[in-house]
């Protein structure tokens, strides 16, 4: 610090004053380490994978407070985490909107509501950045739709589940309500 005063010797007594307090701020900060690489590729577009690509947090210890805990996820798993409970959440009124209480009946049917679904989610954007987007959306979307269709369709599977072997479950059988003894009665 005093060497630097005495480099700004000649300079005015207002700005030395000034720079001095600043030397002295800078020297009182304290570097807060955070969970982000200390280096990005801004060249490279793909910072999902350059975030992924640095050590564990866990391993490198960047960004923990002391006498805290880490937890057991990533900060961006978390965030992972929680854009996908958005995306379920806004489907799931989308449905409802929609009055779709099925999974579609064709696999055309099912693309055609996902991309409505993404098209409706995203409405804000223009149709140019909407097309633009389209692959990163298609990726990021698509497992969330997938899996609330597969739900949808193991539900349906549930409801629709053969009904317990009687006497004659479907009337048509009357061979098997024959062999069985009992014969059905007509009304």
């Amino acid at each position: 610090l005093k060497l630097a005063l005495r480099r700004l010797a000649p300079a005015p007594r207002g700005v030395c004053v000034c720079v001095c307090a600043h030397l002295v701020a800078m020297t009182d900060s304290v570097y807060r380490k955070t969970p982000l690489p200390a280096k990005l590729n801004l060249n490279d577009r793909n910072t999902k994978a350059q975030l992924g690509a640095g050590a564990p947090e866990t391993e490198s210890n960047r960004g923990a407070l002391e006498g805290v805990g880490c937890s057991s996820s990533t900060p961006a798993k978390q965030s992972q985490d929680d854009c996908n409970t958005v995306m379920r959440k806004e489907l799931q009124e989308w449905l409802v909107t929609h009055d779709i209480c099925g999974p579609p009946p064709t696999p055309e049917a099912e693309q055609r509501a996902m991309w409505q679904w993404i098209r409706d989610f995203h409405k804000e954007y223009n149709d140019d950045w909407f097309a633009r987007n389209m692959p990163r959306l298609h990726q990021q979307f698509k497992p969330v739709f997938m899996a609330e269709m597969r739900a949808m369709k193991r539900a349906l599977a549930a409801v629709a589940a053969p009904a317990p072997q009687g006497a004659a479950a479907n009337l048509l059988d009357f061979d098997q309500a024959l062999a069985s003894g009992t014969a059905p009665t007509q009304t």
